[in-house]
């Protein structure tokens, strides 16, 4: 019986031939566009000359100790840093020519940006930003007290984030965001199963709703990933686009599509209705995406690391960035664990709401 609703669901969505070509081609416009509009942008960031920049360390800073590795650091980054103990920054700056100034305080740092050096001084916000994250992930907090003495931090771990070309970004996380919204695809089949009461009809049936509900999510999975292959290898073929493992990106992928297809479905289970589903769905993944790195570039986010991270695109966007720049990434295994944890959370929720309607009517 379920392979009967499988094959039959999944025929009704390949009816609906309209959104099958917006899920394929409306990657690949998005794409097309917004690759060649910040395309200079992203070029600014990749092609920066070498700079240099003064710095200045108070007298028992958490940084003093670390500053011989963050050099060490900004020289493979292309970043000089030049010690200036006095002076006010502007003056250094103009004086010297510097692309900034930064002041290295006990538990903070400031950082003076030349007008002049616009893209070098984002560059250097960057940078510095990639530092303190490496003091965090070494347990090495900025903000610890003053009176620890021992702080190390070995220069292999101060890693510079390879720049990544705007048509390899945009192609990859607009993939991603279409596969959030992969529920589309099966409005054919909801409003099919509403309009005939085929629920009511199965209700008198051996068949369990954990099985109803996986005759819904299977083809629609199918659906979304062959939809969201044919776009990827079109972007490939057309763009260039470097995914880098394929292996790696084709599983994050995979599972981000499976999560995707439980939350748009567990949405339609609360709602009993496509419209609404279409609707309150899209404005979810709107606000993940806008946090997660689909609107401004993740690199470039001033957003708070800890609003960031509670998006699940911001996950995968980097798990799969990083993958295909740098060849590994931190965030594959929290991104494989957050598409898990929606997945099973989604589907729990949508098959006890199926239960509690079925004991309603009954």
């Amino acid at each position: 019986m379920i392979r009967y609703l499988i094959k039959n669901n999944f025929k009704l969505m390949l009816r609906n031939k309209w959104i099958i070509a917006i899920m394929i081609l409306g990657p690949i416009l998005v794409i097309a566009t917004l690759s060649s509009a910040f395309s200079d942008l992203m070029k600014s960031y990749e092609g920066v000359d070498d700079f240099s920049v003064g710095y200045r360390v108070e007298e028992g800073s958490v940084f003093s100790k670390g500053m011989e590795a963050i050099e060490e650091a900004g020289k493979e980054a292309g970043i000089t840093f030049l010690k200036y103990q006095e002076g006010e920054p502007k003056e250094v700056i103009e004086s010297n020519g510097l692309a900034g100034f930064v002041e290295f305080k006990q538990n903070d740092y400031t950082v003076y940006e030349s007008a002049d050096f616009e893209v070098e001084g984002i560059t250097l916000e960057y940078f510095l930003n990639r530092v303190v994250k490496m003091f965090e992930d070494s347990a090495l907090q900025v903000m610890i007290p003053v009176e620890k003495e021992t702080i190390e931090l070995p220069v292999q771990t101060l890693d510079f984030l390879p720049a990544i070309d705007a048509v390899d970004y945009y192609g990859i996380i607009y993939i991603v965001y279409f596969s959030w919204c992969g529920i589309v695809c099966a409005a054919n089949v909801l409003t099919s199963e509403k309009k005939y009461g085929i629920n009511r009809k199965f209700q008198v049936t051996a068949i369990s709703d954990v099985r109803m509900y996986l005759a819904k999510l299977i083809p629609v999975i199918l659906v979304v990933t062959v939809g969201m292959m044919l776009s990827t290898i079109i972007t490939v073929l057309l763009f260039g686009i470097h995914w880098g493992n394929i292996l790696i990106a084709s599983l994050l992928l995979f599972l981000t599509i499976i999560a995707s297809s439980a939350l748009g479905l567990m949405i339609y289970y609360l709602f009993q209705d496509v419209a609404i589903t279409v609707i309150v769905l899209f404005t979810v993944v709107w606000f993940m995406a806008f946090f997660g790195g689909s609107f401004e570039t993740y690199m470039y986010s001033s957003h708070s690391e800890v609003i960031k991270s509670l998006s699940p695109i911001y996950h995968i966007n980097r798990a799969l960035v990083e993958n295909a720049c740098m060849g590994h990434s931190k965030f594959t295994g929290s991104c494989v664990l957050y598409m898990l944890a929606i997945t099973f959370g989604c589907s729990v929720i949508a098959i006890a709401v199926q239960k509690i309607r079925r004991r309603g009517r009954a």
